[in-house]
C-alpha cells in the first residue's frame, strides 16, 4: 500500500502532466491473498497485488476516459500524448459537464490493521473446520478462503482529494456427497476472525448429506422457503433490471411503471446502506460523491432508483453516489445492498410452513422480460421438501419462471436472522416465504 501522501504527490504531478485539462481521477490499490481448496484438500495458495488509475479527461466539453497501471511520470506524460491525440474525434457532450464539488475530510481509515498481512497458515486454520465439517458427513469440500486490503482514492483539478482504506475477507464453500448432491454458503466480514464460515459449513454440511433427491413435484405454483442466497439473486436482478436512473429516464426500466408504488407488504425494506457495520461500508463513489443510506424500497413502497453521476448531470437529478466507474458514468448500482429482516425467527418462518418447498439457490437466472422483470431459472445445490415446518427430502431440481414484483406482492415473512453472503457485491439477506413461487418445468437431475 503507498499511503495517502503518495497519492497527495501524484495529484500534484498530475496537474502539471494534464495541464489545458479538467481531469477526475480514480484509483485503486488492492492486494488479495486466497487459498483454494478441492476434494477436501488445499491446492493452491496464491497472492495477487494490483493497482489500476482510471483518469477522465474533460476539455471543451468533450470527456474522454484513459486508464493505466503505472503512474510513473513517463507513463502519464503518454497518457497525456494520447489524450491529445483523441481528444479532437470525441463529440461533444449532449450535456453541460462539470466536476463534482470539492469536498474536504479526514482520510478514511477503515481497513482493520490485522488484514494487511495474513498469512496463508491463517487461512489454512479456516479450512481445518472447513474440512472437519464435511468429514463429520463423509462429505468433500470445494471452495476458497480469501481476505483483501485496498487503497480507494479520488482527485480532481477541483481539488477535489478522497482516500481510504479497506479491509475484507469472504469465501464460498461447496460440500459434496457420494451421489452428486451438493450445498453452497458464502460469506463475507471485514476481517477473517468475523466470517461466520464455521456455523455455514455445518449448515452446508446438514444440506448436502441430505441432498439426495428421491422425490419429485409437478410443475405448478407452490409455497417456498428462500434460503439467503435465494433471497440475494432475487434482489440483485431487480438492482440490475430495474435500478439504474438511465433507464429509468429513458423509460426501458420496470420502475417506469412501478416506482412511487406499493409492490410488497409493509415489513419488505431494501436499502443501500454504507452504514451497515457488518458491510465493507463505502465512504465514496468512482466520482467522489458521498455514499448515504438510501431506501430503495422503504415499508413496502418502491422509493427510488440511483443516479450515477453523469445521468444525473443530463437529467437535472442529484446524483445518489452510485456511481461504479469513471468509465461508464450512467451506470448505478448499490454498493452495500441490505435486505431488512423480519419479526420472527428462522425456525419460526419455516414452522409457519406446513406444506412447501425450500429452495437453497438458484443458477443459469435471466430475464425474461424488464418491464415486468419476469425472471426464470434453476435450483441448486438443495431443493427440498417442507413438511410441518420442518425439511424432510431432497427434491429433482426444478426450473422456474416469477415476476419479481408479482413475488413480492406474495411475500409473507422475512426471517429476523440475516447473513452478509459474497455475491457481485456483499449483501445482508434474511430467509424469506413466498406463497405462489411458480415451477415450470422438471430438470434432467
Amino acid at each position: 500500500m503507498r499511503g495517502e501522501q503518495f497519492y497527495r504527490g501524484l495529484m500534484r504531478i498530475m496537474n502539471d502532466a494534464f495541464a489545458g485539462y479538467e481531469f477526475l481521477a480514480s484509483v485503486s490499490d488492492k492486494k488479495r491473498d486466497l487459498t483454494r481448496f478441492a476434494n477436501s484438500e488445499i491446492h493452491q495458495n496464491v497472492s495477487i497485488e494490483g493497482s489500476g488509475l482510471s483518469i477522465m479527461l474533460v476539455k471543451n466539453n468533450k470527456l474522454l476516459v484513459l486508464k493505466s497501471n503505472d503512474f510513473s511520470q513517463a507513463a502519464l506524460k503518454s497518457l497525456r500524448e494520447r489524450a491529445d491525440e483523441m481528444i479532437g474525434h470525441v463529440p461533444e457532450l449532449p450535456y453541460k459537464f462539470k466536476m463534482p464539488p470539492l469536498r474536504m475530510t479526514f482520510p478514511f481509515e477503515k481497513a482493520d490493521p490485522s488484514m494487511k498481512e495474513v498469512s496463508p497458515s491463517k487461512r489454512a486454520q479456516m479450512f481445518d473446520m472447513v474440512k472437519s465439517k464435511a468429514e463429520e458427513k463423509n462429505l468433500k469440500a470445494f471452495g476458497y478462503i480469501a481476505n483483501d486490503f485496498e487503497e480507494d482514492v479520488v482527485m480532481s483539478t477541483s481539488g477535489l482529494f478522497l482516500y481510504a482504506t479497506y479491509s475484507a475477507a469472504d469465501y464460498n464453500v461447496v460440500m459434496m456427497n457420494d451421489s452428486g448432491g451438493s450445498s453452497y454458503a458464502s460469506g463475507f466480514a471485514k476481517s477473517l476472525e468475523e466470517l461466520d464460515i464455521n456455523e455455514k459449513s455445518s449448515e452446508v454440511a446438514k444440506l448436502a448429506s441430505m441432498n439426495i433427491p428421491r422425490a419429485e413435484i409437478e410443475p405448478g405454483e407452490y409455497t417456498v422457503v428462500l434460503g439467503p442466497e435465494a433471497v440475494a439473486t432475487m434482489f440483485l436482478y431487480f438492482a440490475y433490471s430495474a435500478l439504474n436512473g438511465m433507464a429509468y429516464e429513458m423509460k426501458t426500466s420496470s420502475a417506469v411503471k412501478y416506482l412511487g408504488k406499493k409492490v410488497g407488504p409493509e415489513f419488505l425494506n431494501f436499502s443501500d446502506d454504507p452504514k451497515d457495520e457488518r458491510l465493507m461500508g463505502i465512504e465514496f463513489d468512482a466520482v467522489g460523491e458521498e455514499r448515504k443510506t438510501l431506501p430503495i424500497i422503504e415499508n413496502g413502497e418502491f422509493k427510488s432508483v440511483l443516479y450515477a453521476y453523469g445521468t444525473a448531470l443530463r437529467f437535472g437529478k442529484d446524483p445518489t453516489g452510485n456511481t461504479v466507474s469513471l468509465e461508464n458514468m450512467d451506470m448505478a448500482f448499490p454498493l452495500n445492498p441490505v435486505v431488512k429482516g423480519g419479526e420472527v425467527s428462522k425456525q419460526d418462518l419455516f414452522n409457519s410452513v406446513n406444506e412447501g418447498i425450500y429452495i437453497h439457490r438458484f443458477h443459469y437466472v435471466n430475464v425474461v422480460d424488464h418491464s415486468e422483470l419476469v425472471l426464470t431459472g434453476m435450483t441448486r445445490d438443495g431443493l427440498f421438501l417442507i413438511e410441518n415446518g420442518r425439511i424432510t427430502k431432497a427434491l429433482r431440481n426444478m426450473r422456474f419462471n416469477v415476476s419479481f414484483y408479482d413475488l413480492m406482492r406474495k411475500l409473507k415473512g422475512l426471517s429476523k436472522e440475516q447473513e452478509v453472503i459474497s455475491s457481485s457485491v456483499p449483501m445482508v439477506v434474511p430467509y424469506a416465504v413466498f406463497e405462489g413461487f411458480k415451477f415450470t418445468s422438471k430438470t434432467d437431475h
